[in-house]
């Protein structure tokens, strides 16, 4: 194993194939030296990935992005979520798609800087409490309905609903948790 452990890069480095690696200046602290490597990597169910690390060692930023290598049509996945263990089923989100709850409301559409990310339904129900918390700081609203709404269906996962991930390059996947049996389509639109 490398010597510093932990970080995303050096594990998929040991596991994948380093494909090369640069030094330029910060482009956030704009004096220090901010190393790039990439990296190859195998994720299952996926397939191959490039993980891009960033990181600046004079002001500590960092970014980690993973980028899919294999693209295909556009999908629309459907997961129906009925009991809780279909809260755990996987979701490797790419960041050309858009995260869909319908009866709920939400919507995630990505931006220019979207990221892959790789969570599980609760996972996405937290990624939308916490922009209703931001939201609510930064409009100087109150939404407090809507997060007990929310922090309920995290808690008590029983709410019946659907997550639709529409990706314009069908790069994302849903990966029911093991001895889970959820209703997962795909449609390549």
């Amino acid at each position: 194993m490398p010597e510093e452990e932990g970080t995303l890069v050096e594990i998929a480095t040991y596991f994948g194939r380093k494909l090369g690696e640069y030094k330029t200046t910060c482009p956030v602290c704009e004096r220090g030296e901010f190393l790039v490597t990439e990296v190859e990597y195998e994720v299952p169910a996926l397939g191959p990935v490039l993980i891009v690390s960033k990181r600046c060692v004079t002001c500590g930023y960092r970014r980690n992005d993973m980028i899919p290598l294999r693209s295909s049509r556009r999908t629309r996945i459907y997961l129906r979520v009925e009991r809780p263990e279909d809260y755990r089923a996987k979701v490797f989100r790419s960041p050309f798609a858009r995260v869909i709850i319908p009866e709920l409301g939400l919507d995630l559409k990505p931006g220019a800087a979207a990221e892959m990310f790789v969570t599980n339904v609760e996972g996405i129900l937290r990624m939308f409490l916490e922009a209703v918390e931001k939201y609510e700081v930064l409009e100087g609203v109150s939404l407090e309905r809507l997060k007990e709404h929310l922090t309920s269906i995290i808690e008590n996962q029983v709410r019946s609903l659907t997550v639709v991930i529409d990706d314009s390059e069908g790069a994302s996947v849903c990966v029911p948790e093991p001895g889970s049996k959820p209703m997962i389509v795909v449609e390549t639109v």
